[in-house]
């Protein structure tokens, strides 16, 4: 991952977490990496001005995670462990529901927010 993305999310994830808006954007899968996130984050910048102000100043925390990742390879390896986990958590979140059931003489699709005509057959989706 680009240090770059890598921040921006660490930072994004680190903000919403400390707010106490990450559970309602992310859903409650994302408690454990959350945390690991504050507690990975609050190791390797305690007593700096950047995490004292991150919630006000996200950019100031960014900086300080593209300065300290490039010398420490651990931190960024962990860093990316953590938000690749996270972002993988919320594309899932954000997927909509959409069930296929398969009854053995054809698949069954349930898309309630969907209408319309399935090609070559006589099935509708509900609206």
């Amino acid at each position: 991952m680009l240090l770059e993305t890598l921040a921006t999310k660490a930072v994004e994830y680190f903000a919403l977490q400390v707010s106490g808006g990450a559970l309602q954007k992310l859903g409650a899968d994302a408690k454990d990496y959350l945390q690991k996130l504050v507690g990975l984050i609050y190791s390797h910048f305690a007593g700096r001005q950047e995490i004292q102000e991150a919630t006000q100043n996200p950019l100031a925390l960014k900086a300080a995670i593209i300065s300290e990742a490039p010398n420490n390879v651990a931190f960024r390896e962990d860093l990316e462990s953590v938000v690749t986990k996270l972002i993988e958590i919320e594309g899932n979140s954000n997927s909509g529901n959409v069930n296929q059931i398969s009854n053995g003489s054809g698949s069954s699709i349930n898309a309630p927010q969907n209408t319309g005509y399935i090609a070559g057959g006589n099935q509708y989706f509900r609206g």
